[in-house]
């Protein structure tokens, strides 16, 4: 849309509320509503917010020693009308996401949706190409009880009953989507009871996304409206199955032709040069991608040897126990990131996956042989032996890779690699201080 056909629409349709909205770097929605009278304003010049928002940790706390402080002035979020989105659970309600701007109108500094934009017009400069994202997400349905929050239904991994058991919320989530331009490809019960999957059909990278916050935002909300708590979180319960992010990356030139693939590959798997020194960059900022893509204190519960989620740096054909999967040869060429969670920011995930691999193909980074066995079986003799690492165990290990990471801070921007690691060690502080029902129980009946 342009912004004539989104005043026009708004007129059309009787909206009379628009929500304009951006991602903070803990991945919290920020935002204000305006009324039609406000939108050509807003769309033309924006709308100022403290730069001191993004300051602010996951438990909307004012972070110590910010980046930015009450004298460090305002941003403006400038919503694209390319998103505007009427809401259809909402009452005369759209929604549009933002750009941040500086008072001069350019793009602001610490805006990670300026800094995709930015990389991927870098990918089409360098490279000759398109880069395509596909967002597959996993998620809980809780309900609260006397016991406290447990899965709002008992289905098994891949079977019918929990989108039959779900089927009113399934299909207003999913409804909801299409009325906001998001498309689905495949829902099933995962392996935790009360677990879902959801994959998202692939769309150019920003529209991937975007689609991925919508995503975000709906499944919450439309959860809520239904009874139930509906949750990105990682690792809810520790002998249940973790939730993970899984992202599919793919690249194509302007005649259709798929650059990540050649079938004169000599380690069989089909992949061009392009897509290996992708992969390539891809684990030698294994580590630090990690920190991008599962930043909680929650998401290092679930990237456990043996749980189907990544604990080591490598990659493999239609292998589970990896970073950075290739699926079967039937399937169009592309690989996937396995690396992340519903607790990151999607568009520092999309920026990041995106700068480290134009640096793997820039510098021609070669990721080695395939792995085809299973990674967490390995002993840490032959691990070393292959050169393969751990992915870092807790956030604060993953928070002190990103901080050597300057060539990623660089890519992505300096201000906003400084500001999120501050961030983070901030959690990580308050996590440490922090002394658990079961640290009580165990240690004052213990000693």
């Amino acid at each position: 849309m342009t912004k004539e056909q989104v005043l026009e629409t708004v007129e059309k349709e009787n909206i009379e509320f628009i929500r304009v909205e951006f991602l903070d770097y803990a991945g919290v929605t920020r935002g204000r509503t305006v009324r039609p009278a406000q939108l050509k304003e807003a769309m033309e010049r924006g709308i100022n917010f403290s730069t001191a928002i993004m300051s602010f940790d996951c438990f909307d706390e004012y972070i110590p020693n910010p980046g930015y402080g009450p004298n460090d002035g305002d941003f403006f979020a400038v919503p694209d009308p390319a998103t505007f989105a009427i809401v259809p659970y909402r009452k005369k309600t759209a929604r549009m996401l933002c750009d941040l701007v500086d008072v001069h109108g350019e793009p602001w500094q610490g805006c990670p949706r300026s800094a995709l934009k930015r990389l991927l017009k870098e990918v089409e400069s360098l490279i000759g190409g398109k880069l395509y994202l596909a967002f597959e997400q996993e998620a809980y349905l809780l309900k609260e009880s006397e016991n406290g929050l447990l899965p709002a239904d008992p289905s098994h991994c891949f079977s019918t009953d929990g989108v039959d058991i779900q089927e009113a919320f399934i299909q207003e989530f999913v409804y909801a989507l299409e009325a906001m331009g998001v498309k689905t490809e495949q829902i099933s019960s995962e392996y935790g009871p009360g677990q879902l999957e959801i994959n998202l059909k692939y769309a150019p990278a920003l529209k991937a996304t975007d689609d991925q916050v919508t995503f975000a935002h709906l499944y919450k909300q439309i959860a809520r409206d239904h009874g139930m708590i509906g949750t990105l979180m990682p690792k809810p319960f520790s002998h249940l199955a973790g939730s993970g992010l899984h992202v599919h990356i793919s690249l194509y030139d302007e005649s259709g032709e798929n650059l990540f693939e050649d079938t004169a590959d000599e380690r069989g798997l089909d992949l061009s040069e392009k897509a290996y020194h992708f992969i390539g960059g891809l684990l030698r900022h294994g580590a630090s991608l990690v920190a991008i893509g599962a930043p909680s204190i929650n998401s290092y519960k679930r990237m456990q040897p043996g749980s189907w989620a990544p604990a080591h740096i490598c990659y493999g054909a239609g292998n589970r126990s990896v970073l950075v999967r290739i699926p079967e040869k039937r399937r169009a060429r592309r690989f996937e990131y396995r690396g992340a969670d519903g607790t990151c920011n999607p568009y520092l995930l999309s920026a990041c996956l995106v700068a480290a691999g134009l640096h793997g193909i820039q510098h021609r980074m070669d990721p080695g042989e395939p792995i085809d066995g299973d990674v967490s079986k390995m002993s840490e003799i032959e691990l070393k032996e292959r050169g393969i690492f751990w992915v870092p165990r807790n956030l604060y290990e993953a928070i002190n890779r990103l901080a050597e990471d300057t060539i990623l801070a660089e890519t992505i921007g300096r201000s906003i690699w400084e500001e999120f690691i501050k961030i983070k060690r901030t959690e990580w502080d308050k996590y440490c201080l922090y002394v658990s029902d079961w640290e009580r129980k165990l240690f004052s009946s213990r000693f």
